[in-house]
């Protein structure tokens, strides 16, 4: 099995030439996990709450991708 090198989770998601700008690949991440939450109607939670489980996903992926 192929192991790759450890993501960086302060990386910029989308790198280009000119420089780092834009999300980070845990912005990105955790962006994308509350976008999954918000799909749910019957969830319903503070906007608080949301926010911390979207980063507390991002950051398990990250650990998960490291392994």
């Amino acid at each position: 099995m192929m192991k790759y090198p450890e993501l960086n989770p302060n990386e910029n998601a989308y790198p280009n030439e000119q420089g780092a700008f834009g999300l980070t690949k845990r912005e990105l991440f955790a962006a994308m996990a509350m976008q999954g939450l918000l799909s749910n109607p019957e969830l319903s939670a503070e906007f608080e709450a949301y926010a911390s489980d979207s980063v507390k996903f991002a950051d398990a992926l990250i650990d998960g991708l490291n392994k």
